[in-house]
Parts: C-alpha cells; structure tokens; sequence
C-alpha cells in the first residue's frame, strides 16, 4: 500500500511539471487545398460526394436525411500528442462541421455552424452521441451563415477550447483522442466547404542556448537611434512605439538563413506576439557598409523576412507582421571597426499598435 501511495504521489508531481512546462506552437500542416498531393479522401462517402476545387474542400450531402457523413485524413503527428491547435475557415449553406478525432462513434467530434446563426460542438463518444449549441450570446462570432468563419479548436491534455472568429464559444474537458483524422461532416443536405487549414502542435519552450561571449574592447557611447535590446523587453508586456533590436538572432554571413542559435530568441517573441494577440509588429532589416548597396538592401530585406517565416510557423498569424529592409542607410554606429559594423548588423522591430 505504501508503495502504491509513492507512486501515485510521483505520478501528480509529474503530472504537475508537465502541464506548468510553457508550451509554444509548431507549425506541422498547412493546405490550402489547391491540388490533392495530401489525398484527402474524395468520390461518395456514406451520403455525401466529397472533391478538391479551387482551393477548398467540399462535401455535398445527398438528400435531405440527418445521416452524418464524414471523411478524414489521418495525421500522424497528432498520434504523438495531446497538445495541438487546429484552425480552418469554413463555410455551410445549413450545416457542416470540422471534423476531428476517429471515423466511427467510439470518438468523433464535430465543430460548425448551423443556419441559426450559432455554432455546434457534438459527436460521438464511446459510442454515445453529445451535443451543445451555442446560445445568441455568440451570434456575433458566427454572424451570417453564408460567409466564411474561422473554427479553432485548442486542445491542451483533456482540456479543450472552441473559438468562432477569434471569439471563444465553448470550452469541456474529454479523455484522450481516439482515433487520429482531421476533415468534414455535412449531412441534411448541405453544401460545406473547408480552406486554409493550419495545424500546430504545442510544445515546450526550447531551453536559452548560451552563447559565446568574444571579449572585445570597449564600444564607443550608443547613438541615441540605437534601439533597445528585446532580451530583457521580452519578459514584459509589450507596447506600441517600442523599437527593440533583436540582438540574440544570428544569420549565416551574407546570407538570410538564421542559424540554430536564434531560436530561443525568437520563440520568445513569437510568445510574446502569441500573448497579446491584438498587437501588429514591423520587422526591419539593417545592414553594414561592406559590399554592393544593392546586394545589402535585398539581404536586409530577405532576413526580415525569414524573422516573418519563422513567427508565422510559430501561431503568429501574418496579417500581424511587416517588413521591411534599409540596407545599410540607417547605421547605428561609423561602420570603421568590426564591432561597430556588428552593431549596424541587426533585425529591429517596431511595435505598431
């Protein structure tokens, strides 16, 4: 019995770790369904016909009976987590659901919308159907069932949350996922169509890698342009006006590729984006003097934008981000040493609002 009792106190301190680790979204699935290399399952399945057109997804039910149809395609990567964000624009004449979990009743969940203005959270578990619609509080969220929504569903261990359009509508707690698809649901009739699907898992913070510090001899007085380094600004709440440097994000020399080291730095800001997700930030590429003018406004430029690539695969959404490149007109610093020409070497961004 006392061993029984140890383990199970082992267990919850784990337990407990695990879910305090702060997790952070990987990018893992992106369609925007203009061909079918993924083979998303098409032809007539149960009583809907199923095809891939003009960038979307789309189920037609046959008849107007309450018979679901659903088609899946498995991901694998969901098989190796309880984690993971879900998010895809869809549209129904009447009724159509994004569908996730297996493809029989022991686990299938359905997230949509109905012609009532409302979303629905239903499916099947262990066999036995549940349902819940939204009430007219979230009629706002849904808005005209003839236009595109956006469905994102956040599932964090049992814990899983639904948003409509940005707005949270529902939130339950569920066992493990059985059954490892993602796809459609239509029935009564309906037309219902899928597009920009994104699928993220979340996963722990990477660990700060230290990085090696060159002694060098003392800098000359900062300009008053100079701006302020984002290590420190990142561990706080952001603001618009701010301009911070992105001291900790390195390149390979001449080129746009980050190199390895730069991912705490940035997975930090990604967070920091992800945590206050009204705020829209520029991205601004700066350069030395070496080289052809017109090689360093391209480079300044193309780096910017491999700091978008990279939040983007990290849940920031890129109607967020700008960019944009200087080369090496705005300096910092005389470019007459290699530590000051390191100080013009930079990524800045400025929060916008």
């Amino acid at each position: 019995m006392l061993f029984r009792f140890a383990l199970l106190l082992v267990c919850t301190l784990f337990t407990s770790v695990a879910s305090a680790q702060t997790l952070v979204p990987r990018l893992i699935l992106e369609e925007d369904f203009q061909d079918n290399h993924r083979n998303w399952p098409t032809g007539l399945i149960n009583n809907a016909e199923y095809k891939v057109k003009r960038g979307e997804y789309v189920a037609k039910a046959r008849g107007n009976e309450n018979n679901t149809s659903v088609a899946l395609l498995f991901i694998p990567e969901l098989e190796k987590s309880q984690n993971f964000i879900i998010e895809a624009e869809l549209s129904t004449t009447s009724a159509g659901c994004l569908a996730w979990g297996s493809g029989s009743r022991d686990n299938m969940r359905l997230f949509g919308t109905m012609s009532e203005h409302r979303f629905a959270v239903c499916g099947w578990r262990g066999g036995k159907f549940f349902s819940t619609n939204g009430d007219n509080a979230y009629s706002a969220a849904v808005g005209r069932q003839t236009s595109w929504h956006t469905m994102r569903i956040e599932c964090r261990g049992p814990q899983v949350q639904y948003f409509v359009n940005g707005t949270r509508v529902w939130e339950q707690q569920l066992t493990r996922m059985l059954g490892h698809g993602l796809g459609l649901e239509t029935n009564l009739g309906a037309e219902a169509s899928l597009r920009h699907l994104r699928v993220w898992l979340l996963e722990p913070e990477p660990e700060p890698v230290a990085i090696p510090v060159t002694p060098e001899p003392k800098p000359a007085p900062v300009a008053a342009a100079e701006a302020t380094d984002a290590a420190a600004a990142l561990a706080t709440p952001l603001r618009a006006g701010q301009r911070l440097a992105l001291r900790n994000v390195f390149f390979v020399q001449g080129k746009p590729e980050l190199l390895g080291t730069s991912k705490p730095e940035l997975a930090r800001l990604a967070k920091a984006l992800n945590d206050q997700p009204a705020l829209r930030i520029r991205l601004e590429g700066h350069t030395d003097n070496q080289g052809p003018e017109e090689k360093n406004q391209l480079l300044s430029e193309q780096r910017a934008q491999a700091i978008q690539a990279f939040l983007v695969k990290y849940g920031v959404a890129a109607t967020r981000l700008e960019t944009t490149g200087y080369g090496s007109s705005r300096p910092v610093a005389a470019n007459d040493t290699e530590t000051n020409r390191r100080r013009n070497r930079r990524v800045e961004f400025v929060i916008l609002d």
